[in-house]
């Protein structure tokens, strides 16, 4: 957890969070929930690209970041709600459910192809369940919230430095 707070300090101006996920399939909508949730004042840009990420891929690239974090639903095999700061390279070896219709690493290849210097890492939350017209569940909604008070304390206290 130590690194992802590191890291999640660290992003600024030259960095974009893009959510994944699906809203309709309970906690594999945590990461356009996240974006939804964190709003628009912030030190960083964020997109919700929704299930289908490569729809936003020229999004990404025109703003030509130095720093991309993708945050996701990913089944690393933690308890329901935690959140870990994944490479993108631990994703087939963590991965085991994926409800996007471009894999992730393919949308991470074509990230890297396109930006070359860019840093591509992932927030990784452990699903209690994808199931289909189902909420967040409890525990992903509590880590959620966790995370939008620390990202926007941090993006607060970066806007009182400046």
């Amino acid at each position: 957890m130590k690194d992802l707070v590191t890291y999640l300090k660290s992003l600024d101006s030259q960095s974009v969070l893009v959510g994944v996920g699906n809203p309709l399939r309970g906690d594999d909508g945590f990461g356009p929930e996240l974006v939804g949730r964190l709003g628009e004042n912030l030190p960083f840009k964020t997109i919700d690209a929704g299930e289908e990420p490569e729809d936003c891929l020229e999004q990404v690239l025109a703003l030509r970041p130095n720093k991309v974090l993708i945050a996701d639903a990913v089944a690393f095999g933690g308890k329901p709600g935690d959140a870990v700061l994944l490479e993108p390279e631990s994703l087939g070896k963590k991965i085991t459910v994926s409800t996007h219709q471009l894999p992730l690493m393919m949308f991470i290849r074509l990230i890297r192809d396109r930006l070359p210097g860019a840093e591509v890492k992932v927030l990784g939350l452990q699903p209690k369940s994808i199931e289909l017209g189902k909420g967040l569940s409890p525990q992903v909604d509590k880590s959620m919230d966790m995370l939008v008070q620390m990202i926007l304390g941090f993006a607060t206290s970066k806007a009182a430095k400046k």
